[in-house]
């Protein structure tokens, strides 16, 4: 078993890709099985996420593992129509903080895990009142992002 309490820089040996989730890759502990067999344990200290690209190594093998978050379904909502005002977008951005969600923002889209359900996020939107799109996309949310907000951790987690 191989344990990690911080990335690395990778210097010689193998390169292997963990597929990890991101709801474990946010509280920063995964415990996986590598492609070569290695048990592997990261552990990061508290309020640490993993990232997208991270890599952690050597093992005892001279192995290193670089971290690839599990794509996911999640509710895209598209802004880019111009057919809304800024106190609409604000409003849009309220009452998605007021349900503690996680959001990515990308150009003219926000992206939500669907950790509420996509109905119920769906309807979260359309009770706003502001004139977007949404649609279903799979795609990588990593804490790591550019434009990526941490929603509160859930009751339970």
């Amino acid at each position: 078993m191989a344990r990690f309490e911080s990335p690395a820089e990778p210097v010689g040996g193998r390169m292997l890709d963990v597929l990890v989730r991101r709801v474990d890759a946010a509280r920063g502990r995964v415990r996986a099985r590598a492609p070569d067999g290695e048990d592997l344990v990261i552990d990061l200290p508290r309020g640490s996420a993993i990232r997208n690209g991270d890599t952690f190594g050597p093992s005892p093998k001279g192995m290193f593992y670089r971290i690839s978050i599990e794509p996911e379904q999640v509710l895209e909502i598209i802004l880019g129509n111009g057919e809304f005002s800024t106190g609409e977008a604000v409003k849009l951005g309220y009452i998605l903080g007021n349900h503690h969600l996680e959001v990515l923002v990308e150009k003219d889209s926000l992206y939500l895990p669907l950790t509420l359900g996509g109905e119920k996020l769906s309807r979260i939107v359309s009770r706003s009142g502001v004139p977007v799109r949404t649609r279903l996309v799979t795609r990588v949310i990593s804490p790591g992002e550019q434009g990526y907000f941490e929603g509160e951790e859930e009751e339970g987690s």
